[in-house]
Parts: C-alpha cells; sequence; structure tokens
C-alpha cells in the first residue's frame, strides 16, 4: 500500500467520524419553520393565478416557472456553462479520440453476461419512455428538461455498462459527433425561444404578456396540447440539451484506461 491510498483511507475515515459524531450530536437536526417566505409566497400565488394574470406563468409547476420565467436568465447562463464544460471534455479528449480511430484497434470488449444484457434491453426503451414523459410534462407536473435529460442519459451509460462503448458506436452508431449536433441543436433550441419574443417587440424570454409589454407570440395553449408559453418548449430544448450532453461524456469517460496509457504512451 503506497502513501497515496493510504491518505486516502485516513481521510475518508475521519470524514466518516465526523459526519458520525454531527449526526449522534444533533448537529443535523432542525425544525423547518411553519411561516411561507415571502418570495415563495409571491411564486405560488401568481404562477398560476387566473384571476390576476399580472405576473403569472400559465403553469401549475412552481419550479419551472422559477427557472424559465422569473429567473430564466440565470438558468440560461447556467446551461451555458454545462455546454462550456461538455466542450472542454471534448477538448481534452480529443487527442486520444483521433489516435484510437487512427489506430483502427480490433479488440472487441464482450460485456456483460446474458442475464444484464437482456434485462438491459428491457428496461432501455422504458428508460426513453420516462424520460419524454418527464420532459413533455414538466411544465405541468414535477420534473423538467434537465431532470429529463439526466434520465434519458441513463439509458446509453447502461448499455455502455452491459455491452460496452464499442456496442454503442458499431453497432447502434452512437457516435459522439451525432450527440454533439443533437447537444447544439437543443442550445439553438432554447436561443430561438428566448429570442424570438423580440421579433414581437417583446423583451428576451417574455413568456405570457404584461400590462406594459403585451406583445408576445407564445400562448398558453395550442389547442389541445397546453404549453404554458415558452415553458413546454424550454423544457424538451433542456431535454435535448442535457442528454445528449451527459451521454457525450459518458462515451468519453468510458475509454478503457489501457487504451488511454497505450496511446498516450504512459
Amino acid at each position: 500500500m503506497n502513501s497515496k491510498e493510504v491518505v486516502i483511507g485516513v481521510s475518508t475515515a475521519l470524514l466518516l467520524v465526523v459526519l458520525v459524531a454531527v449526526v449522534l450530536l444533533g448537529g443535523t437536526a432542525h425544525t423547518p419553520s411553519s411561516e411561507i417566505r415571502p418570495l415563495a409566497k409571491f411564486y405560488l400565488e401568481n404562477c398560476l393565478n387566473v384571476f390576476d394574470r399580472t405576473w403569472w406563468t400559465a403553469s401549475p409547476e412552481a419550479v419551472t416557472s422559477m427557472l424559465w420565467d422569473y429567473r430564466g436568465i440565470d438558468t440560461y447562463y447556467e446551461t451555458s456553462v454545462f455546454f462550456l464544460a461538455i466542450i472542454g471534455a471534448v477538448a481534452l479528449f480529443r487527442v486520444v479520440e483521433v489516435k484510437l480511430k487512427a489506430e483502427e484497434n480490433e479488440r472487441r470488449e464482450s460485456g456483460l453476461s446474458i442475464i444484464v444484457k437482456s434485462s438491459t434491453r428491457i428496461i432501455f426503451p422504458l428508460i426513453l419512455v420516462v424520460s419524454a414523459s418527464v420532459a413533455f410534462h414538466g411544465h405541468l407536473t414535477p420534473g423538467g428538461g434537465f431532470q429529463a435529460g439526466s434520465i434519458l442519459a441513463v439509458g446509453p451509460l447502461l448499455l455502455i455498462a452491459a455491452f460496452s462503448r464499442r456496442y454503442l458506436e458499431e453497432h447502434l452508431r452512437f457516435s459522439r459527433d451525432k450527440f454533439l449536433v443533437l447537444r447544439s441543436v437543443g442550445l439553438i433550441l432554447i436561443v430561438l425561444v428566448i429570442a424570438l419574443p423580440l421579433a414581437a417587440g417583446a423583451v428576451l424570454m417574455l413568456n405570457q404578456p404584461k400590462p406594459w409589454l403585451p406583445a408576445y407570440i407564445f400562448p398558453v395553449a395550442f389547442d389541445p396540447v397546453w404549453t404554458s408559453g415558452t415553458l413546454f418548449f424550454f423544457n424538451v430544448a433542456e431535454f435535448l440539451a442535457v442528454g445528449a450532453g451527459f451521454t457525450l461524456l459518458f462515451l468519453l469517460l468510458s475509454i478503457p484506461e489501457e487504451e488511454f496509457k497505450r496511446v498516450l504512451g504512459i
């Protein structure tokens, strides 16, 4: 056992001891207040207030209303940061990816047992259905684009674990470039939904008309589908962007360590 492993082991043990001590001494005990904070009260009273639509978002889902309407610009910046992180990861892995393709390595990975593979074949389409449901109903029920995208990415991750990374790339054609394109499509859709209100003489990210800004182009519903203005479109776009982004990272991180060392000469 080297010194690095000793340090990691001791640090982990100390962290566990501290956590146990905090729990036993009541350091995590907290009684929440029964009073609703003014900011939360504002969101709850206004997000689906059909009697006074001054501040409403036409959505019963207060969290989605906060993320893509009341503080929508902040959410846009968060999405941009995530996109830049994906680009950074692709850039770091680029050298290894290019060399692996150039060498045309013929080694194939067999994956896990037939039981795991059969179970994954059943679970994978269910994951896709659940993720799509969370995205398409995120403006009406708990969920949303980021949550749905995270669920979606679990599907390819299971395929990588059960079958191997090469199975995704060679048999299912789940390539890095395709997920980069899908990620970009999601971001372009977000930008379009943000900017389209400007074409109607309104402001960026306007969801519902306001007394001082009556112009808008996203109605509450496109009968018979209730969209809550922009919220439905933001969720779908974020669903594509996050799902593709996480899947892209999983593909890069699943490159075997020995191939890294071989290609880089370590």
